[in-house]
């Protein structure tokens, strides 16, 4: 499966997106942390705990946020799944 980083998290992880390869079936929660295994300076921007993605990353299965779907993080993934992962989203003008 796919897994795609963007804005700074793309320059942190130092790739765009990776292949991930696992055996199904398996949760949105454990392809994210063979990810932070792998790319270990992921791990302080994605996770608050070991068990508790941070409040600010956003993360969508096939385009649906996981927050809204029925089993969040324990969301359960296809190999033709992707995952799109983003940091927090600031910018504007409060004007």
């Amino acid at each position: 499966m796919q897994v795609n980083f963007y804005a700074t998290l793309r320059a942190i992880a130092g790739v765009k997106s990776v292949d991930v390869n696992f055996t199904a079936p398996s949760t949105v929660r454990a392809v994210l942390e063979s990810v932070t295994r792998d790319h270990p300076t992921l791990a302080a921007e994605l996770w608050k705990s070991p068990d508790e993605l941070n409040d600010f990353i956003h993360v969508f299965v096939n385009g649906r946020e996981t927050r809204y779907l029925p089993h969040g993080l324990e969301t359960v993934l296809q190999p033709n799944d992707t995952l799109d992962v983003f940091p927090p989203v600031g910018g504007g003008d409060a004007h």
